[in-house]
């Protein structure tokens, strides 16, 4: 769709989520995002997690408004095809194990000499080198590494229930490209833009996680060694809410408003002596909301400036007024999954958020959607393109068997 990065043409040769997030982000500002994919399977991530018609959630979310380009990187013939590619592309995002697209032949000396103006960004678990650059990696064990699993609280380290770090390496990964190519319109050259998934996460969580472990030496004031210490969840009447209790202002409110003495309690004065005794807080302040729905505790406390929202239950999500209200989901046809929801970008440019029916432009396509018409365009001779279409479509009938069967 027309957005900021309308003209650039992406080669994605990423799987699963990190690369795929990161290309779907430049696709939603307009990037032509071509997924070079290996034949038989192409991205992993097709089948993992719900799915229908033969395509995942996780894919179907990540790979929108992309093409999609069978080509196998081992065969000479598809590589004189990637090659020529690489002439016409401004952005080359790949998250092999590192060495690997070296091994290939694609590596970013080689594809530079091509192409000069290309921005070629690795992404890897623990960075290109090192005692770890051979791991193979996952989200949890970023999240092993760099101490969240124990930031979660308790004696025992527990994983974040979202692959966060993946997550936040995409981000990184698609504001460096957009750095980088605003970068080459100044020099008109490309570069060579690394990143590793547990810099990333050490990035992400420095400023609150590891706030404790920032001051070096003497002389630092005491406080929450975690930011989250300060943010517990109360249970209500009907459900749960989280209440920002940091300010003693905003107790004192809830417990006048509430009947209470919960204010004059020595153990709850100040924030320092609510994080000190926070089980007996919480136990005190859900006491006085036991009897009272979350959407009364939501509309009379936002009324006295108390920071409060509703904790949804995952399939609640979608209906949260204010959800609703900005337009955020987006129910949408896809042509072999059929009904799909799906989150906008969270960028307006312009102010503009697509409506449901400009989002996506291009669903997640089937795996070699766009071969013929991108081969096509390559000038790739007849014959070739034939013996490519005629091996993908076996594969494809072997592929669906094989689900029918599984």
């Amino acid at each position: 769709m027309p957005g900021p990065l309308t003209g650039h043409r992406v080669l994605e040769l990423t799987t699963t989520v990190s690369g795929p997030m990161a290309g779907m982000m430049l696709a939603d500002q307009g990037a032509e995002v071509i997924k070079i994919e290996p034949p038989i399977t192409g991205d992993s991530a097709r089948y993992l997690g719900p799915s229908r018609g033969g395509m995942s959630a996780l894919f179907a979310t990540l790979n929108r408004n992309k093409k999609s380009l069978v080509l196998d990187l081992k065969s000479e013939p598809e590589n004189e095809i990637f090659l020529r590619l690489v002439e016409t592309a401004d952005v080359l995002l790949e998250n092999y194990r590192p060495g690997v697209i070296d091994r290939l032949g694609f590596g970013y000396e080689r594809l530079s000499q091509i192409n000069p103006r290309l921005v070629f960004a690795s992404i890897s678990g623990y960075g290109q080198d090192g005692p770890y650059e051979n791991r193979r990696v996952y989200d949890p064990l970023i999240q092993a590494t760099t101490g969240t699993a124990f930031a979660q609280g308790g004696d025992v380290p527990t994983n974040m229930r979202t692959i966060v770090f993946d997550k936040v390496t995409a981000l990184t990964t698609a504001q460096g490209i957009t750095a980088a190519l605003l970068e080459r319109a100044r020099t008109g050259l490309g570069q060579y833009v690394p990143v590793a998934m547990i810099e990333a996460a050490l990035s992400y969580q420095w400023p609150d996680v590891m706030w404790s472990h920032a001051l070096l030496g003497e002389g630092t004031s005491e406080g929450p060694r975690e930011l989250a210490d300060w943010f517990p969840v109360f249970r209500a009447k009907d459900g749960f809410v989280s209440i920002v209790l940091v300010a003693d202002p905003a107790v004192e409110l809830l417990s006048i408003w509430r009947g209470s003495e919960l204010h004059l309690d020595r153990r709850f004065k100040t924030l320092a002596d609510r994080v000190e005794n926070m089980p007996a807080f919480v136990e005190a302040v859900e006491a006085i909301l036991a009897d009272i729905t979350t959407d009364e505790i939501c509309t009379n406390l936002d009324a006295f400036g108390i920071p409060v929202a509703r904790a949804n239950a995952l399939d609640e999500v979608h209906s949260d007024e204010q959800v609703q209200h900005l337009g955020s989901l987006v129910d949408t046809e896809h042509p072999t999954m059929g009904a799909l929801r799906l989150a906008k970008p969270p960028i307006r440019f312009g102010g503009h958020s697509p409506s449901a029916a400009e989002f996506p432009e291009r669903p997640a396509p089937t795996l070699g959607k766009d071969s013929r018409a991108l081969l096509t365009e390559l000038g790739v001779d007849h014959g070739k393109i034939e013996e490519l279409a005629r091996r993908d479509a076996k594969n494809a009938e072997l592929v669906a068997a094989a689900l029918a069967n599984a």
